[in-house]
């Protein structure tokens, strides 16, 4: 019987081993071609749900996202079957409905996403009213994060600014904008979250300047944001602070720069055309047309690489489907070998019952001849219990004592190797001894332990301080609070 067990646990596991673990079907692909494809990241996102990757109310989250957001309005407004602009009225009713979730009342940081999409839309359709609510509630949101979230809060104050320009209180406005961008443009705000509100609200000004005719105010703005942005290209390292706006690598990182570069140069080629100055303006044409030219190289490349990582996938799933014939017909044969192998046990049952009686003679003659000193089994059990207990207790206090988890990329093999033991050791230690978290669960309860300490007992510190103690990032510190408390790190302190 034994052998027959074997044998439907070996069909199982070779089952489960020979179905694709990965599918094209994912987030992170669609949104590699939702910039310039649309409508293949909407429908990669719908069979995402189907295949259960991704949950309804993420699937709409990135709907809504990639609606308002795409550079190809036309492509998104024509799968909609709509007039010009009609994605933003369709991420405008995802977005209400998603605020009006249950879950999004206990996740702070999505409705923080929400109601940015919901402020770009209603700016797009040059709905003040709605741009206005919307901003101020943005600005709650972000007020409610406590520090971290300040330059969100900034940039969303910005925006509340120009929309109060936008709807005649251009006074109140301005003061608005103005005292955003004192607090700003500062040298001690060298971090990426910082610049890229500040380039938002200086853009925000621009553009309201740009509309009253205020053309000669416009040109040092622009030339700001230049200043910042040529600041920045020269010092990435100084400005990196791990906010998820911040570019994740050298081309995206020249793709923004360009962007906002661009924007402003435009600016500027505006301004001294309206003024009339001739030679200032083709000096400003040729920079914007130099930028154009490379940012359109880059495009190229982008769009290249990301045909043949779609080539790539189409093979994947080639080479899935394949898998998935060869696990029917490994299926198959393992339940043939089954059905022989209990044949096999039912024919040699009778033999194995002739022999009990000669085994349990053989084991009564081995309980006597046991020597006084040998430990029984059970003995032996509880020896090899008490030596795991130990062994897990040695690597736990290692991990605390030596702050092994502020190590923000520690794996699971870095611990094998300092106590030279096997990965399986690991696994079963963790298993017997943290009911059955898996590693980085039992890393992120450690560090979420300690970052309790320090809100309560050190209150100088900021949550980004804490954070980078644990081995954290700072959203990923709110992300674990709000999902094991309920509340995030700023608010666990003040509850304290």
């Amino acid at each position: 019987m034994r052998q027959t067990v074997r044998i439907i646990l070996l069909l199982i596991s070779i089952a489960a081993l020979a179905q694709p673990k990965n599918t094209v079907y994912t987030l992170k692909a669609a949104m590699n071609v939702y910039d310039y494809d649309p409508v293949r990241a909407l429908q990669i996102i719908d069979s995402a749900v189907v295949v259960g990757n991704i949950s309804q109310l993420r699937a709409d989250f990135m709907r809504a996202r990639i609606y308002s957001w795409s550079n190809m309005g036309q492509a998104v407004d024509s799968l909609l079957h709509g007039p010009e602009g009609v994605r933003f009225d369709s991420a405008r009713v995802i977005g209400d409905r998603l605020l009006a979730h249950d879950s999004l009342q206990k996740n702070i940081g999505l409705r923080q996403d929400v109601l940015e999409i919901l402020v770009y839309a209603a700016r797009q359709q040059q709905d003040t009213a709605r741009w206005l609510r919307r901003s101020q509630e943005l600005v709650d949101v972000c007020h409610q994060q406590g520090a971290e979230a300040e330059p969100e809060a900034l940039r969303t104050e910005a925006e509340i600014g120009a929309a109060l320009c936008r709807m005649g209180q251009r006074q109140q406005g301005m003061a608005r904008i103005d005292s955003v961008l004192t607090i700003l443009d500062s040298e001690e705000h060298r971090q990426f979250n910082w610049l890229d509100a500040t380039v938002i609200a200086l853009k925000r000004k621009l553009v309201v300047l740009s509309d009253e005719g205020e053309i000669v105010q416009t040109i040092p703005l622009a030339r700001r944001i230049i200043d910042r942005l040529d600041d920045y290209e020269r010092h990435p390292d100084v400005y990196h602070d791990g906010s998820y706006r911040e570019p994740t690598d050298s081309v995206s990182r020249a793709d923004y720069i360009t962007f906002y570069r661009t924007q402003a140069q435009s600016a500027i080629t505006a301004a001294y055309a309206k003024l009339g100055e001739q030679s200032s303006m083709n000096e400003a044409y040729e920079l914007i047309e130099r930028s154009v030219r490379e940012a359109t190289a880059r495009e190229h490349i982008a769009r290249y690489a990301a045909l043949e990582r779609q080539m790539q996938l189409q093979e994947e799933k080639r080479h899935s489907q394949l898998m998935t014939i060869v696990a029917i017909v490994s299926v198959v044969s393992l339940l043939l070998i089954l059905f022989f192998a209990t044949y096999v046990y039912f024919q040699s049952r009778r033999i194995k019952q002739k022999n009990q009686v000669l085994i349990r003679r053989i084991n009564h003659f081995l309980s006597q001849e046991a020597e006084p000193g040998q430990p029984s089994p059970a003995k032996v059990s509880a020896v090899d219990a008490d030596d795991n207990a130990a062994l897990f207790a040695t690597i736990d206090q290692c991990i605390r004592s030596e702050r092994l988890y502020a190590k923000a990329n520690i794996q699971r093999q870095d611990i094998c190797d300092r106590f030279n033991i096997r990965r399986e050791v690991l696994n079963q230690l963790l298993a017997s001894h943290t009911d059955g978290l898996s590693f980085p669960s039992y890393i992120n309860g450690i560090r979420l332990t300690e970052a309790c300490r320090l809100l309560k007992n050190e209150p100088a510190k900021t949550v980004v301080a804490i954070a980078d103690e644990v081995g954290l990032s700072p959203r990923y510190l709110r992300r674990l609070f709000v999902e094991q408390y309920g509340v995030t790190p700023t608010e666990f302190r003040e509850q304290g």
